[in-house]
């Protein structure tokens, strides 16, 4: 099987990057790059952009993934808080339509970060999900699906948690990493932040 990500290690110039959500298809995405590609591993920055309305879970897996990787997590922030963020915009929440809080609070950090280099972006969509996720606009930034290309399923993501870091704990209650408040939750997760962090709900 060809690798199209591959062809771009050719190109010594490129930065390699992955960011790490805190959930769990980045998470798996980093550790397969570990033990699939080391050559692309050795190159790769792994990054986090924190919001800073994490859930201590978050902190406490991304510790466990980068004691595995032997490499640095880089922290990346916006430099304000999401409230700060709120008084920006108006008191204007972020809606499906307006989702402000990860344009300012995780893209715009990652985009200053790779400054105007030449990256390749590792994204963890799934061979299973029909979505595009973030694709930048920046033509310096080439996104590449190494879990698509490879054929990688939900189980596989599941396997690859479980033989190495385990899975993170907020997946008995949440769907999803991100802000404890993020306003795209269900009812059930809503629930779920009662029962496990009834100081933050």
């Amino acid at each position: 099987m060809s690798h199209s990500f591959k062809k771009h290690l050719e190109d010594k110039n490129n930065r390699h990057v992955l960011g790490i959500s805190g959930g769990k298809d980045s998470a798996a995405l980093a550790i397969y790059i570990k033990e699939r590609y080391p050559e692309i591993h050795e190159k790769m920055e792994y990054f986090f952009s924190d919001t800073g309305a994490e859930l201590k879970e978050v902190y406490e897996f991304l510790d466990k993934l980068e004691a595995f990787l032997g490499k640095e997590i880089i922290r990346l922030n916006s430099g304000k808080s999401f409230d700060d963020w709120l008084k920006q915009q108006n008191e204007y929440l972020p809606s499906p339509r307006q989702r402000w809080c990860t344009q300012l609070m995780k893209i715009k950090p990652f985009e200053a970060y790779v400054c105007d280099d030449p990256v390749v972006s590792y994204i963890g969509i799934r061979a299973d999900e029909n979505r595009e996720g973030y694709i930048s606009k920046k033509e310096t930034i080439k996104p590449v699906f190494p879990f698509i290309e490879d054929g990688l399923v939900k189980a596989d993501i599941f396997s690859l948690l479980e033989d190495t870091i385990g899975i993170p704990e907020y997946y008995k209650w949440r769907s999803r990493s991100g802000c404890y408040f993020c306003f795209f939750q269900r009812q059930d997760e809503w629930l779920g932040l009662k029962r496990n962090h009834p100081e933050l709900f």
